[in-house]
Formats: structure tokens, C-alpha cells, sequence
């Protein structure tokens, strides 16, 4: 059976509040109904993969909160996933970055008790018509029998989460399979969108033992995975291959994981953070896991926050930052964590976001305990178990310190991206 490591309830609270201020109901009417032929239908992912290989660093928004990115005077991101995108504001971020990839989604396996979440969901789902056929019903929720007595109570709910409620539905209700199916075929027909996100896929199973009034078999943790197997499954072959599905697989799935397959590639949530405990090494095994299990392009966005605290460790931001470039195809998010996901006003780091490294020459290798790769223009180094010393040929500025030299020390835990010196 698959036990991902999850984000924890009490981080994961409120994080759904990203998705209010979304709804545009009465576009989403003018929009889903326009003919898709009247707009050019962006390239597949396929079609320019390199750019997931050759730019660096390669940046991504999980959960955007697209006015700030929309306002922001320079912000660029190439993976922008949130809950949906107008076709104006995906103009809008593609007139600064035409190349980059939007995605949009909710979840497979929970809704929120609030009801513009699920009428957002819902009006979506039946292609702007919030009053369709396609319904949240009762029947669908898991629900716990508290006294082991056959009678089911209470809706199984994220422990810890309140006002509004996360509920888990049973992913194996024929109702809710299509109503959750239909949404996803909805969002992957717009051609602003390049594919969906899925968030918290294979959450730990807190429903042990809960059913649904709808299909009255307990849910034990591994039909638990199971059924979002068939879900997922049933996603991936109701909408266009070259769109790219995304999933938020928390620390990481695990290495029996059934999901990987039907993906193009995941997210990391919290990575290097309190929760996961994942030091460099094990992150980047579960990134490499990612890359060599899911569908092209294996995109794998390392995500990486302030554990929500809204302080800014520099040396973890540099550390998930060099992380992504050690491998390619791999991407890097920084925000303020699970609570609050998506900022770019407080989140964007020019100093580090644009630097010019080009292509990398070789692949990482490990040297004293730090981890390096070589680029045409410069390296990147990670000091993960002692102090790391780099000796260089030629000049180079640190881009940490602005300060050039040939010899450099980073200090254990910390990391550094060195830029040749240009000499006229």
C-alpha cells in the first residue's frame, strides 16, 4: 500500500482560501461556451521540452495568486499552476513570459465546506451552468461510523481543519467520479490552460475504515489508493494527451506508488521544510523517483517555503534553488507555505531568478560532501554535510555576496550559484 508523506493538517489549514477570489462565475458562462477554434491553441509541452532542460533557473507558482503576478513589474515564472485562468490573464502573463505553462485545478479527493469552492467546482463541471445536473451530493462524502455499529455519522474531515472544512469524498462513487472527471475535461478543453494540477493526491488516509452512503464497502487504506488510481486513470485518459497533469504528491510518494504513471510530473510540497524533514539527499531521491516514473516531460517542482512562518531562510531558499538545477527538468517555488501559497510581491528574488547560467555542461557529481554541476557560464555548489570549498581557474562572482574571487567557502547547509567574471 502507498504512505506518502502528507503535508500536516494543522499547515495545510486554510491553504483552499487561495482559491476564493477565483471566481469569475458569470466569464467562466462567456468563456467555457466560446468556440475554441476562434483562439490559437498553445504548443504542447512536447513540442519545446528543451526549455525545461536549457533555462536557468526554471521557476514555478504553485497555487498563484495572479494579480500579484500579473502586477508585478518583472516577475516571470515558467509554471504557473492555480484554480483557473481567463483567457485575458493568461495574455496578460504570457505578453512577459510567452513561454510559460499554465495549469489549473482543484482535487480529486476532498472538497471544501465553502460553498463558492464548491460552486466553483460544480459551475465548471457542467460547463457554466452552476444549476446542471452535476451536483455535489450527500451520498458521495465518507463518512465515519463512529459506534461500530454499521450506521454511518459524521463526514470524514481533515483533523484540525475548521471553518470551512476539508471532507474526503470516495473516490470510488460512480457521482462523483463524473462530476470530478467532467471538471477536469472542462478546464483541459480551454486553450489557455496546458494541462490540470491536482492537489493533495494520496493525502495520508485519515478515512480508515469510512465509506459512503453511495458504495457501502469500508475504505481501508489501500483502497484508499486504489480508488484514486481508478480516478486518476479515468482523468488521464478523458483529456488530450499533450496536457500535462500535476499533482501535489506532499513529501513525496513512495516508491510503490501507483500514481506516477498517469502523471507528467509533481510537486514537492514543503520540501526542506519542518514537516518533511527532507534533507537535500532525500529530496532529491524523491525528485529523481519523480523523473524516472512520470510521463514526459517528468516536470518535478521542488517547493519550497518559509514552514509558514513568513521568515525568510536564505539558506534554504539557496539550497531547494541549487537543488533544481542539479538535475534537469526540475523546477523551483518559494513562498510562505502550505497557509498561504502563491505570493510573488514578498517572493521574488532577482538577484536569483535571473541569472544566466546556460546550459550545463555535465551532470551533478558529489565532492567532499557537497553536491556541484558545471554550466557553460558558471556552477552551482551545495555544502550539505561540511563547509565546501570551491577553486576556480578563472574569476567568478558569487552571486550571494556580489564579491568576485577564485576561491570561495561556503559554509555547511548553505549553497551558492557562481557567475564567470566577464573581463573586457
Amino acid at each position: 500500500m502507498s504512505k506518502q508523506a502528507s503535508t500536516p493538517t494543522g499547515l495545510y489549514k486554510n491553504k483552499h482560501t487561495k482559491y476564493l477570489g477565483l471566481l469569475v462565475l458569470f466569464l467562466f458562462v462567456l468563456f467555457i461556451t466560446l468556440p475554441h477554434s476562434c483562439r490559437k491553441v498553445p504548443s504542447s509541452p512536447q513540442e519545446d521540452n528543451s526549455t525545461t532542460v536549457s533555462k536557468s533557473p526554471r521557476l514555478g507558482l504553485w497555487l498563484a495568486k495572479k494579480s500579484e503576478l500579473i502586477e508585478h513589474e518583472s516577475a516571470a515564472f515558467d509554471l504557473v499552476m492555480t484554480a483557473w485562468f481567463e483567457p485575458g490573464e493568461a495574455a496578460d502573463i504570457h505578453k512577459r513570459h510567452p513561454s510559460a505553462k499554465l495549469l489549473a485545478g482543484l482535487s480529486l479527493n476532498w472538497v471544501s465546506s465553502d460553498p463558492e469552492w464548491q460552486t466553483l467546482l460544480v459551475t465548471v463541471a457542467n460547463s457554466g451552468d452552476p444549476g446542471g445536473p452535476l451536483q455535489i451530493t450527500e451520498e458521495m462524502f465518507l463518512k465515519v461510523d463512529e459506534n461500530n455499529d454499521g450506521i454511518l455519522g459524521n463526514r470524514c474531515a481533515f483533523p484540525g481543519w475548521d471553518d470551512p472544512a476539508i471532507y474526503a469524498m470516495d473516490p470510488r462513487h460512480p457521482g462523483w467520479q463524473e462530476l470530478v472527471l467532467s471538471y477536469y475535461a472542462v478546464i483541459a478543453s480551454q486553450p489557455q490552460h496546458d494541462g490540470v494540477i491536482i492537489d493533495m493526491l494520496d493525502a495520508y488516509p485519515f478515512c480508515d475504515g469510512s465509506w459512503s452512503e453511495g458504495v457501502p464497502t469500508p475504505l481501508d487504506p489501500s483502497a484508499w489508493v486504489s480508488g484514486q488510481e481508478q480516478l486518476l486513470s479515468m482523468l488521464r485518459d478523458s483529456i488530450p494527451e499533450e496536457k500535462w497533469i500535476i499533482a501535489n504528491a506532499g513529501c513525496g510518494f513512495s516508491e510503490d506508488s501507483p500514481f506516477s504513471q498517469y502523471l507528467n510530473g509533481c510537486l514537492l510540497e514543503n520540501s526542506l521544510g519542518a514537516f518533511c524533514g527532507l534533507g537535500m539527499e532525500k529530496m532529491l531521491a524523491s525528485g529523481q523517483r519523480a523523473l524516472e516514473s512520470t510521463k514526459p516531460p517528468h516536470i518535478v517542482v521542488y517547493a519550497v517555503d518559509t514552514d509558514d512562518t513568513g521568515e525568510i531562510d536564505m539558506q534554504r531558499f539557496r539550497t531547494g534553488l541549487v537543488a533544481s538545477l542539479l538535475m534537469d527538468h526540475t523546477y523551483f517555488a518559494y513562498d510562505f507555505g502550505p497557509r498561504d501559497h502563491g505570493g510573488v510581491l514578498d517572493y521574488w528574488f532577482p538577484e536569483y531568478y535571473t541569472v544566466a547560467l546556460g546550459k550545463p555542461t555535465a551532470p551533478y557529481y558529489q565532492e567532499n560532501g557537497a553536491y556541484r554541476r558545471d554550466f557553460e557560464k558558471g556552477l552551482i555548489a551545495a555544502a550539505v554535510d561540511a563547509p565546501f570549498t570551491v577553486s576556480l581557474d578563472v574569476s567568478h562572482i558569487d552571486t550571494t555576496t556580489g564579491e568576485p574571487g577564485t576561491d570561495f567557502m561556503i559554509p555547511q547547509g548553505d549553497s551558492r550559484i557562481f557567475l564567470r567574471e566577464e573581463i573586457e
